[in-house]
């Protein structure tokens, strides 16, 4: 596997569990596997004996939880119209047999935002609150209603492990606030994600003697050309994922702005770092940033791209499928459903394939990271007796690769087999390798929700064992050849910052998005981009810039 940290990012060597905890003002914790996780070693005092009602006397990396007596966990559930939340769903009922008992409050997916927002900044708020993402709680922890987590870490021997073991440590520290702490405990996977790309229409690529493979990104607007010539298609590419944060293309520049050196699309921030200088700058005064919006510019100017960039994502389904375009914006389960499901639903033989994005001017890159939604814990846990016995279950369930299994596949025997290679494939008696699992597992037996981290977390193996042979096979191809670019550094704010940054973050993001329409459709030339750049330097670009410098540098004493 190829996948590694571009080496101008990441030269620091690894933080270690112990390095965040004392951080953060908590004790030193020793190497995962070694740490007393009751805390008879090294910061024992945190939990009293009081905090420890349920808890298992030893739990360590590759245990299982299992409580040594009944234990609640009250929590802020959300919950999914597609498989609204059943009692007796199987995970529900396992989790009562492990001995942990789930005292729910119900948030509709639609409110889900707002409620939880509205609950934690009150204080009321159940212990457990999952499903949130890194920065939304920088809006909570200075209320004091949050438990600073990273001083638990030592408690939670599989978080500690996976943290070590897969190099996430510096990325973590990113998620510290401005009094050095980490309330916001995130999934992790061992490599950073890798799942959209570009979906083809194999037999009209052949048809115009366009190759169906692309070293480049030059290469593959040569073969789009092709398409378009040989006459075919109205569009060779019509885009999707226009309506989404990010605004026109923004799905597609967001898949291919690694390759030039840079973030775009759903990717909506206005600085990144750079990290030869070891400082944040403005994106769009970035060399790459310019870059990518000019290939995007050139399509156009070929006559190969659908000028209707914020069409809804049906219109370019449907375009796609009733040969009206050749390429479109896709990931595993959108080509294996509204594309190649819609397909068969109208007849219509459609040989696709979802092609190994291809390197740019910058190299052969991928966005870096491996974090992703975690959860916070109401500070109030501390008085509560069941204390250790839920850091111990959220470890297991989030963090170890058996927790991590059964919120993705539930229980072997059950509800799941394993293949020849050892892959977990849905049970025979639930339709076997070739049924929906995750339509089944999700609305019959409760896995697969979204609670329970299970798609921003765990090894390689786990993510694709839920991958049919042929995304398997284009995943391994990516983790082959991309190299993952250097996260951001830590730039956490105070409320002053965070409020100047507010007046003018979105603005700033809009009149960049508006602008940069313009140029890919051709309204406006690239060679007033510079006049472009000081537009919107001048609109806030200049002083978020400003305002994460500040933050960065006071981050790092």
């Amino acid at each position: 596997m190829r996948i590694n940290r571009k080496a101008a990012g990441l030269t620091a060597t690894a933080i270690t569990v112990a390095m965040l905890a004392a951080a953060c003002g908590g004790g030193a914790a020793e190497t995962p596997g070694d740490t007393d996780t009751n805390g008879a070693a090294g910061n024992g005092s945190l939990i009293p004996e009081s905090g420890r009602v349920g808890a298992m006397e030893t739990f360590e990396v590759g245990d299982t939880f299992q409580a040594s007596e009944q234990i609640t966990l009250d929590m802020l559930y959300r919950v999914h119209p597609n498989y609204p939340i059943e009692d007796d769903w199987l995970i529900v009922q396992t989790f009562e047999d492990m001995g942990v008992t789930l005292d729910r409050e119900d948030v509709l997916f639609a409110d889900w935002d707002t409620r939880r927002s509205m609950l934690i900044a009150s204080g009321d708020f159940p212990t457990f609150v999952p499903v949130v993402w890194g920065g939304q709680e920088a809006a909570w922890w200075a209320g004091g209603n949050l438990l600073p987590i990273s001083d638990f870490l030592e408690y939670m021997p599989h978080a500690s492990h996976y943290i070590e073991e897969w190099g996430v440590a510096d990325e973590l520290e990113t998620r510290r606030q401005e009094d050095g702490a980490i309330y916001n405990l995130p999934g992790f996977r061992e490599m950073p994600n890798i799942e959209s790309s570009f979906l083809i229409n194999v037999d009209m690529f052949e048809a115009a003697g366009a190759p169906t493979e692309f070293a480049t990104f030059d290469e593959f607007a040569a073969a789009m050309k092709l398409v378009q010539e040989h006459g075919e298609v109205d569009y060779a590419y019509s885009p999707r994922w226009n309506t989404q944060a990010g605004g026109a293309l923004g799905g597609a520049m967001q898949i291919a702005a690694p390759n030039f050196g840079t973030t775009a699309g759903w990717n909506r921030e206005v600085a990144i770092f750079d990290h030869d200088a070891g400082e944040f700058v403005p994106r769009v005064a970035t060399d790459g940033y310019r870059d990518l919006v000019a290939w995007f510019a050139g399509l156009t100017e070929a006559g190969v791209l659908d000028p209707e960039v914020t069409q809804e994502d049906d219109a370019a389904v449907a375009k796609f499928i009733n040969g009206r375009s050749a390429v479109i914006e896709t990931n595993p389960g959108e080509m294996d459903g509204s594309i190649r499901r819609g397909a068969d639903d109208l007849g219509i033989d459609l040989n696709v394939k979802m092609i190994t994005v291809p390197a740019g001017p910058a190299g052969n890159y991928i966005t870096g990271g491996q974090l992703g939604p975690g959860f916070v814990l109401n500070s109030s846990i501390q008085d509560s007796p069941y204390f250790l016995a839920t850091l111990q279950f959220l470890d297991w369930i989030f963090f170890s690769e058996d927790g991590r299994e059964f919120a993705l596949w539930g229980v072997e025997g059950e509800t799941f087999e394993r293949d020849a290679d050892g892959f977990p494939v849905l049970a025979e008696a639930l339709g076997g390798a070739d049924a929906n699992a995750t339509e089944i597992l999700q609305q019959e037996f409760g896995f697969r929700d979204g609670v329970w981290m299970q798609n921003w977390g765990g090894s390689n193996a786990l993510l694709q064992s839920g991958m049919t042979p042929e995304v398997r096979e284009w995943h391994s191809a990516m983790s082959e050849i991309k190299t993952a670019l250097p996260v951001n550094p830590a730039a956490p704010m105070t409320e002053s910052e965070n409020e100047q940054m507010t007046l003018v973050e979105e603005s700033t993001r809009a009149r960049t998005e508006e602008g940069i329409a313009q140029f890919i459709l051709g309204n406006r030339s690239m060679d007033e981009w510079d006049a472009f750049v000081q537009e919107v330097l001048s609109a806030g670009a200049q002083q978020i810039t400003d305002l994460m410098n500040t933050a960065h540098q006071r981050a790092q004493g």
